[in-house]
């Protein structure tokens, strides 16, 4: 038991500080696993010649872990400089390059770094609002002066949001550039895609001397990790069936472990105790239903609305939240046909909710499902990863499934694989 009103909210406040749902982690203490991933980067970077492209779904922690590991990077007897910008829609070469540039100029103003006088010159050259134009060869220039005294690491975050096929190209142009010049930099591309092809142009040209990492969804251990260590971080413990129910909820998604086991926290110190429990649990399914953001309850609401009473949107989108998938999310009909059985208690075959997947899928409904005709058979995924615990959680708090039966299903499938 807490040992005051004081303390309780003392311990509510921090929890706070630690769970962050609803942006990127910057703080080491609050990160979590990934432990493969940060691995492959920093190899990558001891490897002269190579650059990274960090891909996967929306909402993994691509951006968080770029956050983790730059901060730490350490050369004996030199500095660094890993300047971090985010690409954005319009952008062409120059204007990302620009912005790379100020960073860099900005982080060794207020570190005392010392650049050299060359990269002195050309940084003053290349920014400003009168800046000449930014070509290949100047970042060429600027990066090997840059990298002769310091360990230099460029991230371009969010990559996949450049509409601009022409800067696609030249920035894998560049990658080559740099590799077959040996420069001393590594450049590391941050983005939503499915596969590296869907990032950089030139894909082929570039596997020698790009590494290709692979951001999959959170394990379940790596998920309870999370929530473990914000719980300690306040002296809070939480019941293995407990802990276990958070990460099931949460798809592999660090948004959701980090907004359950906030509001989970929570609900245990307004009912006095130091401790969480499914009972807590339960508690906070039905605040994070609340405080989800207003998108993703629209992008639920629009899928599933009916006029027929007898249609079973609400049942199959379950079931699809529940069906188990690969790496990046995607599953096929055969995945979703043992959980709706399980909700509607009954057998049902795949004909007979085949045109609910592909419903999901058009405009009229989200579309909230993506469909992918390239396989054999058709696969679907949520278009918005976050949907996918979200409509777990509706099914929990609106009777569709229990708790019970939920549980069961993913002990058969961890027994299974």
């Amino acid at each position: 038991m807490a040992s005051s009103s004081g303390d309780l909210q003392d311990r509510s406040f921090k929890l706070g500080v630690y769970f962050k749902p609803t942006s990127p982690i910057n703080k080491e203490s609050l990160f979590a696993g990934r432990l493969m991933q940060t691995r492959d980067v920093v190899d990558t970077i001891n490897q002269q010649g190579q650059h990274a492209v960090l891909y996967g779904e929306r909402g993994v922690g691509k951006t968080s872990l770029a956050n983790m590991i730059f901060p730490k990077l350490r050369v004996a007897g030199a500095d660094k400089i890993a300047p971090q910008v985010n690409c954005m829609t319009d952008d062409r070469y120059a204007d990302i390059w620009k912005r790379v540039f100020e960073e860099i100029q900005f982080i060794a103003d207020r570190n005392d770094v010392v650049l050299g006088a060359g990269a002195e010159d050309m940084l003053r050259e290349y920014t400003g609002p009168l800046a000449s134009t930014i070509s290949p060869d100047e970042v060429r220039k600027l990066l090997w002066d840059l990298g002769q005294n310091l360990l230099v690491v460029v991230i371009l975050d969010e990559f996949d949001t450049l509409r601009d096929e022409p800067t696609r190209a030249m920035m894998s142009d560049t990658l080559k550039f740099l590799s077959d010049r040996a420069v001393p930099a590594t450049i590391v591309l941050i983005g939503v895609a499915d596969d590296v092809e869907d990032l950089i142009s030139n894909h082929h040209s570039l596997e020698r001397c790009l590494r290709q990492i692979l951001m999959p969804r959170m394990s379940r251990q790596e998920l309870e990790e999370i929530v473990q260590n914000g719980l300690s971080s306040v002296e809070m413990t939480i019941d293995p069936q407990a802990i276990s129910e958070i990460s099931q909820l949460s798809k592999g998604l660090p948004h959701y472990a980090h907004l359950l086991g906030l509001h989970a926290g929570r609900a245990a110190l307004d009912n006095k105790s130091l401790c969480v429990t499914q009972e807590h649990v339960q508690l906070a399914v039905k605040t994070a239903i609340q405080k989800t953001q207003a998108s993703i309850q629209a992008s639920y609401c629009k899928a599933i609305t009916s006029s027929r009473k007898e249609a079973l949107f609400p049942q199959v989108l379950l079931a699809c939240a529940i069906a188990e998938t690969d790496d990046l999310g995607w599953f096929y009909a055969r995945n979703v046909r043992a959980p709706l059985e399980k909700i509607l208690g009954k057998e049902h075959k795949i004909e007979a909710f085949a045109r609910h997947l592909h419903g999901f899928c058009e405009d009229t409904r989200g579309p909230v499902l993506r469909k992918d005709d390239s396989p054999a058979r058709p696969r679907f995924r949520f278009a918005n990863p976050l949907v996918q615990p979200y409509t777990l959680m509706r099914g929990l708090a609106d009777r569709m499934i229990s708790e019970e039966d939920l549980k069961a299903m993913q002990d058969r499938r961890d027994m299974l694989f």
